[in-house]
């Protein structure tokens, strides 16, 4: 089955090279001994507000209102496409009229607030299915889950006890930054829960990729230029056709932190940032923000850069 990566449905980014196919179906790494059965997420069990939202085929249904706070998002797919969607808060001053128009199905560029927005981090790709899972913190105000349309709900003042200070305990780290990743050491395979901090200033995003053969970053982005899904890069290595989405995290803003759970077989895995440069129209990824590594002892080692 195919699937395709939908950074935002916006056209302009579109014709950028900012959606990528990604071909593939996820398979689900095997579960670890003590973890939640199977559809439970890990990140419940510290308690937070929990809110659904479901995607069917471009449709997204979300609730009326939510309460601030630090809350946990599962992000249903239930249709037969692929998702990988936006959570913003529009800047202040941008109505709900404008931001409706500005980023609805006829809008031939992103508006000029739209990287002014707060982008709390979300889900990352969420293939047919499944679920993914994501702690984020939530300001009062008009949200919008982005994906081929834009879908407002409202986030209103919490009554409770801010849960700020509770942080769900993390099994790793990562930090986003221009143009990179960093990896807390060792990456192991299984079922865990991850603390993704953007330290740079631009927004930015962690997409996941598993590769059946070894990768470099420049391979990725050679495959990621490519037309043809079969193509392989020059040298030798996968195709399109030989790497699959495995979740993430989606936008986040300089100075946020979130948290999202993974679930990692052995093997060599690419992470990529799909933000979109302003002055060039292009993805972060094709500037440089990709990054190669292996999980777990037993794991297909990276590809060594040429030269």
């Amino acid at each position: 089955m195919n699937t395709r990566t939908r950074v935002t449905a916006i056209p302009a980014l579109l014709a950028a090279g900012a959606f990528a196919s990604l071909p593939g179906v996820l398979r689900g790494a095997a579960a670890q001994e003590a973890t939640p059965e199977a559809g439970a997420s890990l990140l419940s069990e510290f308690g937070f507000p929990e809110i659904t939202i479901t995607i069917e085929n471009g449709e997204v249904t979300v609730p009326a209102e939510v309460q601030a706070g630090r809350v946990l998002i599962a992000y249903e797919n239930i249709g037969d496409e692929s998702s990988h969607p936006i959570l913003m808060q529009p800047p202040a001053g941008v109505s709900a009229d404008q931001m409706m128009a500005d980023l609805g199905p006829e809008a031939m560029e992103p508006p000029e607030w739209f990287l002014d927005a707060t982008f709390p981090g979300f889900v990352g790709e969420t293939l047919p299915g499944e679920t993914s899972y994501a702690v984020v913190d939530l300001l009062p105000g008009t949200h919008l889950v982005l994906d081929n349309a834009p879908f407002p709900f409202e986030v209103v003042p919490s009554d409770a006890t801010p849960a700020a200070e509770q942080v769900p305990e993390a099994d790793g780290v990562v930090r986003l930054f221009e143009m990179g990743f960093e990896f807390s050491e060792p990456l192991e395979p299984g079922r865990q829960v991850w603390e993704i901090t953007n330290s740079g200033d631009l927004p930015h995003e962690l997409l996941l990729i598993r590769s059946s053969a070894p990768v470099t970053p420049e391979q990725i982005i050679e495959l990621f230029m490519s037309e043809d899904e079969n193509a392989t890069p020059v040298g030798g290595g996968p195709s399109l056709a030989d790497i699959e989405p495995v979740g993430g995290l989606g936008w986040l803003s300089p100075g946020a932190t979130a948290w999202t759970e993974v679930d990692l077989e052995p093997g060599t895995y690419a992470a990529v940032c799909f933000v979109f440069d302003p002055e060039t129209g292009m993805p972060h990824l094709m500037l440089g923000m990709v990054d190669t590594f292996t999980v777990g002892n037993g794991g297909t080692p990276a590809a060594t850069p040429a030269g």
